[in-house]
């Protein structure tokens, strides 16, 4: 009898132990460097708003906090790679829009599913589209675009950084609502589309602000609105499509952190509380500004249903544009 009650005692005081262990070692998140996955090259937006996500960790914590790059199959090698990963919050991926709810209405057969593989963080900023017009041009507004569009049907050209991206599909998604038709002509990422533009072979573009903004500083863009509910910080004289006379139109281009399926949500709350915190900061403001984004923020649930809002957006425009991929 004494030795049964001396093996109970000895086997909760185990477990006591092990659970003791387990919170502790969450609580201790991070004791190792971190590495931040970004599913496109280095130096644009999305590169960009993961090193700024990177160096607010990495002062925070006083543990490294690295940004690897591992672009490919319009950002599948780099998604699926952190979906795989351990979940144990150490390896984490920044991510966009594209891969995330438009890539999945586009490509029959993916590696990964958004919203069973992974456990989402916190969105972390987000920017619109502006719709730009050459600067010679007589279109002023948007009003006065939608009439030339209209007078003469599949004329005008626009540019997008390839077929199913989303200055692609916002495009159509714009013309759609106005009734009008353009001719698309999709080129193999943004700085191409961006350099015939700026050559004059193209009329009007959806581009994102992080890319336009410094060609309507310098007046090479004549910008007529934003697609945003709300104007662009970047932008403040820029009106929104709905002041424009456009109601209900809402699309913005976003990033957000994301963790593979079965991080424990202790971490997920750590790393949730502690980006929240650093977005407040004018250190972490100042440069997605600059960027051309707005710090967003929320939790961890209302990523979570963002996500799945997106991904219905997403596809319907997929397939009421026929959009494909090259």
């Amino acid at each position: 009898m004494k030795f049964s009650k001396r093996r109970h005692f000895l086997a909760a005081l185990c477990m006591g132990l092990g659970l003791l262990t387990s919170t502790g070692a969450h609580a201790a998140f991070p004791d190792k460097p971190v590495r931040i996955v970004v599913p496109f090259p280095a130096g644009g937006a999305v590169d960009l708003v993961a090193r700024i996500v990177a160096n607010h960790l990495s002062r925070t914590w006083g543990t490294a906090v690295v940004v690897e790059n591992k672009a490919g199959a319009g950002g599948a090698i780099g998604v699926d790679a952190v979906a795989k990963a351990a979940p144990t919050g150490y390896e984490l991926l920044l991510g966009p829009i594209g891969p995330l709810t438009i890539n999945p209405s586009l490509y029959p057969k993916l590696p990964y599913d958004t919203e069973r593989d992974f456990a989402p963080v916190v969105l972390i900023a987000g920017t619109p589209a502006v719709v730009v017009v050459q600067p010679s041009s007589n279109v002023r507004n948007v009003r006065a675009l939608v009439d030339a569009l209209k007078a003469q049907p599949g004329k005008m050209s626009y540019g997008s950084a390839g077929n199913g991206n989303l200055t692609h599909l916002v495009t159509e998604y714009f013309l759609r609502q106005v009734g009008a038709q353009a001719t698309h002509i999709p080129y193999k990422g943004s700085a191409p589309a961006v350099s015939d533009f700026l050559g004059g072979q193209l009329d009007m573009m959806f581009d994102v602000v992080p890319t336009a903004l410094p060609h309507i500083r310098s007046g090479k863009f004549r910008a007529l609105a934003v697609t945003s509910r709300t104007r662009s910080s970047s932008l403040p004289d820029v009106p929104t499509l709905e002041e424009e006379g456009y109601k209900g139109f809402n699309v913005t281009s976003w990033w957000g952190l994301l963790a593979p399926k079965g991080t424990p949500q202790e971490v997920i709350n750590a790393l949730n509380a502690e980006i929240n915190k650093g977005l407040k900061t004018p250190a972490m403001q100042e440069s997605l500004l600059k960027l051309g984004a707005d710090p967003l923020g929320g939790t961890p649930e209302q990523f979570k249903q963002h996500i799945h809002t997106e991904l219905a957006r997403w596809k319907q425009v997929v397939v009421e544009s026929g959009a494909k991929v090259d």
